[in-house]
């Protein structure tokens, strides 16, 4: 457990349980921060994930059939997907990193893309992966329906653990990604600027997962948005 000595509000005491059955997280309080992001944006989770067994997904954040955005553990290709579909035109970064992802190790995956830069990229523990992608479409709709751990239609559940989950209406640089991984859970405030992170007037949401009882989870930058617990997912003593 990482404790941040400076801000005793920033331990890391909890995360969230998923059991790859049907457990997930109901987002759909916080759709409109999702949807605020969905021409610029960064998303970012630390996972332990305990199977690679079925195609599973981190999160999705769905205006329609053409415009989402998700990641997923696509089980047939042994690989993630950070994807982003706009106006029809699906792009993804593919990451081939095999069952080592089912290893019980905590690791820190970020998302970003940008319309304005034409570019998707992902990050695995700080480090870019693959080579970023661009020709996005355009993004149109409003995101209405999110969930952490499915794809928001009752299925690809995630096993493992999930905790301090962010998103941004900004596409974060490397270096605040590679700053956020080396923090840990817990040492950098991203309501505050830090270091190399700058961003904190641009998140959108941010979900630490430090209640330890109970079915809902608090969003640390917009209040009123909670998260609901759904099928079993439980907070657990798990953590980086």
């Amino acid at each position: 457990m990482i404790v941040n000595p400076f801000n005793a509000d920033l331990s890391n005491s909890y995360s969230l349980s998923f059991d790859g059955t049907n457990d997930f997280v109901d987002a759909d309080n916080c759709a409109t921060a999702f949807d605020a992001c969905n021409a610029e944006g960064t998303f970012v989770c630390w996972i332990n994930t305990t199977a690679t067994s079925g195609s599973k997904h981190l999160f999705r954040a769905v205006a329609d059939s053409s415009n989402e955005i998700f990641i997923f553990w696509h089980n047939s290709s042994d690989e993630w997907r950070f994807t982003y579909e706009a106006g029809g035109t699906g792009k993804k970064v593919q990451h081939a990193a095999g069952t080592t992802d089912s290893d019980t190790t905590w690791r820190h995956f970020a998302m970003t893309w940008s319309a304005s830069a034409d570019e998707l990229k992902a990050y695995v523990n700080g480090t870019i992966v693959e080579e970023p992608v661009g020709s996005l479409g355009t993004f149109s709709g409003t995101i209405a329906a999110v969930d952490f751990g499915s794809n928001t239609a009752g299925g690809a559940y995630f096993k493992g653990y999930m905790d301090e989950v962010a998103i941004w209406n900004e596409a974060l640089t490397a270096a605040e990604i590679t700053a956020i991984y080396n923090g840990g859970t817990g040492h950098i405030p991203f309501d505050k600027t830090s270091g190399a992170y700058a961003s904190s007037a641009n998140l959108k949401g941010w979900w630490r997962f430090e209640e330890g009882s109970g079915g809902l989870i608090d969003n640390a930058r917009i209040s009123g948005t909670d998260l609901v617990l759904t099928n079993g997912a439980t907070h657990n003593s798990t953590v980086l």
